[in-house]
């Protein structure tokens, strides 16, 4: 066999269906444009490292779609940025300029549809093969190389605020139990409603020491507005956490000022303290149903001593 044999060879298999690197990352074309009429391209990047970003960007030609198999990335759509896990789905359209980034510390893995097809075959001409040392991108040709198929590079991506949309993150189907948990306990903290409504499914219920039958979704949204009444400065403490399955375990302490009725008990004016545990059951991303034993009569102690 020649050499030039040998260079064709590597260019079958480089722009192929063998992994490559785009932008740095391991990348695999799982379908291209002839073979679905056209209809869509299907590219997997299986492994972006913590830290990684796409610049900012927007396609003419194609709408983008999102899956994150695993790890946590944030995307930048319009300028507004939202935080997703595992399981969870992103829809960047055309005409509109979007990127993402990796954060936490875990590596992310993404499957990215465009609609139609013909996407892949920017990503495979600026393909590298796997053996080649990582290297920063030539950003004159990614930008030459995107004009030629409909993509404007804008630049980096715009800074991310603390928090996105109106100062909530929002909650994702399949997030990790653990990480949804805590969110849900740091909106309640922040009394940030509409997130913690987002972490429940809509038959979620909740069995709580001391009430005579669970409490469906109103119900409990009523409880906690009753409760931040009775205790406004209340604030939930996780002193541990363990999730497996489909289910998380925190045990938690909440401390708090009577400062409003509770259970009949006119305000008192006291703090109180008491230790809890909770059971949530997750089912696609969202708390199914709550249970909840804690110290209630520890806490009518307080507020009766």
């Amino acid at each position: 066999m020649s050499v030039q044999d040998g260079m064709a060879t590597e260019e079958i298999n480089l722009k192929g269906d063998a992994a490559f690197r785009f932008l740095g990352c391991p990348t695999q074309v799982r379908a291209k444009a002839e073979m679905t009429h056209g209809a869509f391209g299907l590219l997997e990047h299986w492994e972006m490292p913590p830290g990684f970003a796409s610049p900012y960007h927007t396609h003419h030609r194609e709408d983008e779609s999102f899956y994150i198999v695993r790890g946590e990335v944030a995307f930048v759509i319009d300028g507004k940025w939202r935080r997703i896990g595992p399981g969870a789905f992103v829809y960047g359209p055309r005409e509109i300029p979007h990127g993402f980034k990796v954060v936490g510390d875990q590596p992310a893995q993404m499957l990215l549809q465009t609609t139609p097809g013909g996407f892949e075959q920017f990503v495979i001409e600026l393909g590298q093969p796997l053996t080649d040392p990582v290297t920063p991108p030539d950003i004159p040709r990614l930008i030459e190389t995107a004009a030629r198929y409909g993509i404007d590079i804008l630049g980096p991506l715009p800074e991310e605020p603390e928090t996105s949309g109106n100062g909530h993150r929002e909650v994702h189907p399949g997030e990790d139990a653990k990480a949804l948990n805590r969110r849900w306990i740091a909106a309640f903290n922040e009394r940030d409603w509409e997130t913690e409504r987002a972490a429940r499914s809509n038959d979620f219920r909740a069995i709580l020491s001391g009430a005579p039958a669970p409490l469906s979704n109103d119900a409990w949204s009523g409880f906690l507005h009753g409760f931040v009444t009775a205790f406004p400065d209340s604030a939930i403490q996780i002193e541990d956490c363990i999730a497996e399955g489909d289910t998380v375990v925190t045990r938690w302490r909440l401390n708090g000022t009577h400062r409003g009725e509770f259970q009949g008990i006119p305000a008192t004016g006291r703090a109180v303290e008491f230790d809890g545990i909770e059971f949530n059951r997750v089912r696609d991303g969202k708390f199914v149903e709550h249970v909840s034993q804690f110290d209630l009569a520890g806490l009518m102690r307080q507020l009766s001593a």
